[in-house]
């Protein structure tokens, strides 16, 4: 199964380095929102990375791609250039606290 990312331009050089071959770069997320739907169809795409910002504009559109498909294609939601969004990073530290015990601060 492949990677494939969704992302702004500089994200994507960072993506393509790590060996992302399917990086995509988008300026808005209307434009992610058709790439990503014509990722659904490609079987070979196991997880698809988006940026925080974009997954929170396309909304619904990946909350029922999480609900509907089930296991596949994994969606992972990153920080973009401008880092975490604030909500984002809170929910990560709550799940760190309960996971491990520890609370986790800035």
């Amino acid at each position: 199964m492949e990677i494939a990312s969704i992302t702004d331009p500089t994200t994507a050089i960072g993506l393509r380095l790590a060996g992302v071959r399917e990086a995509h770069e988008v300026e808005d997320w209307r434009e992610a929102e058709e790439i990503f739907e014509e990722m659904l169809g490609e079987r070979e795409v196991g997880i698809i990375i988006l940026t925080e910002r974009l997954a929170q504009k396309m909304g619904e559109k990946v909350l029922e791609l999480k609900e509907e498909r089930g296991i596949t294609p994994i969606i992972v939601e990153i920080p973009d250039k401008e880092g975490a969004l604030p909500e984002r990073a809170e929910a990560v530290r709550e799940i760190v606290k309960r996971a491990v015990g520890v609370e986790v601060e800035r």
